[in-house]
């Protein structure tokens, strides 16, 4: 982990709007170094936040918010962000019992609240006790579709450094929180050399290339985020985004609904104690009741 890196950790989530000359400074501090955010419970037996990133993001699109978990549950609950490459992820992490002996919640942004969803619906994970889904709703979603291709041609393809890459992403909102982009920006990026050998950096994920998947996707998300018995929690960046189905099962109690105006899509990103905090107090309020048991009597 870069001296950066370590500093952003200490220093926890400070948003503020930088001038050019700030910005350019800043970002000329990003590493290209990955690392870990996961935090381990020491009995290995407490709660599991099991956090799924977005299409074309990463692991560490949830960094700060997992270091405010963290701080404030003093470590004793297990952290798990991961990129998505495979299936049976937490078996390979915590052993094959890890779906029945542990209380998981499951939270997934974006693309990432589809995936978790479908795996809630189908029972896939048992001992899930509560879920999230982080801005992503069906309709809205599905509505939005022809206009990410537009997205996808019009960002940049390629920077000449990291620190512009982090620079665009602060600039045009894509993650409006720039100690966050300065963490999870760089791993979205491959280094290249060009016929000239001059280096540029290119997106890692080719977020077009996967237009075949998108409608696959997001259809039926409403259904599949309703139908677990989990407690669930929807977090989006605005009212706009909520649809017709979701409305209707928001009045009559069958999920928690929660606004963040003041976020983007990235809203783990953008505002991420708010987001631990949010996801913390659920938790708290439906995590399962373990009474004490019965003294044992002896009888005289």
């Amino acid at each position: 982990m870069s001296s950066l890196q370590k500093d952003i950790f200490k220093k926890g989530n400070k948003s503020t709007a930088l001038s050019e000359p700030e910005l350019r400074k800043a970002t000329s501090e990003a590493s290209l170094s990955p690392y870990d955010i996961q935090s381990k419970a020491e009995n290995n037996g407490g709660p599991l936040f099991v956090l799924h990133h977005g299409a074309g993001y990463s692991g560490l699109s949830f960094a700060l918010a997992a270091l405010h978990i963290k701080n404030l549950t003093n470590s004793e609950f297990t952290i798990f962000a991961y990129d998505c490459r495979g299936h049976d992820v937490l078996k390979a992490a915590f052993g094959d019992d890890v779906i029945t002996n542990r209380e998981i919640f499951l939270v997934g942004h974006s693309m990432g609240g589809c995936v978790v969803a479908d795996a809630a619906s189908k029972n896939l994970i048992p001992s899930v006790t509560c879920m999230a889904v982080i801005d992503v709703v069906e309709g809205s979603a599905m509505e939005a579709l022809s206009g990410m291709l537009n997205f996808c041609r019009n960002r940049p393809s390629e920077f000449k450094t990291v620190e512009d890459a982090i620079r665009w992403s602060k600039k045009s909102g894509t993650i409006r929180n720039l100690e966050s982009a300065r963490i999870s920006i760089p791993c979205l990026l491959i280094e290249q050399e060009t016929c000239t050998n001059i280096k540029k950096y290119t997106w890692r994920t080719d977020l077009a290339a996967t237009q075949p998947h998108w409608k696959g996707w997001f259809s039926g998300l409403s259904e599949k985020f309703l139908s677990p018995s989990a407690a669930k929690l929807l977090i989006l960046a605005g009212t706009d985004r909520l649809d017709k189905p979701l409305t209707i099962a928001q009045m009559q109690g069958k999920y928690q609904l929660m606004v963040l105006p003041e976020a983007g899509h990235m809203v783990q990103e953008d505002i991420p104690e708010k987001t631990a905090t949010a996801l913390l107090d659920f938790w708290k309020r439906n995590e399962k009741l373990v009474l004490p048991k019965k003294p044992f009597v002896v009888d005289k």
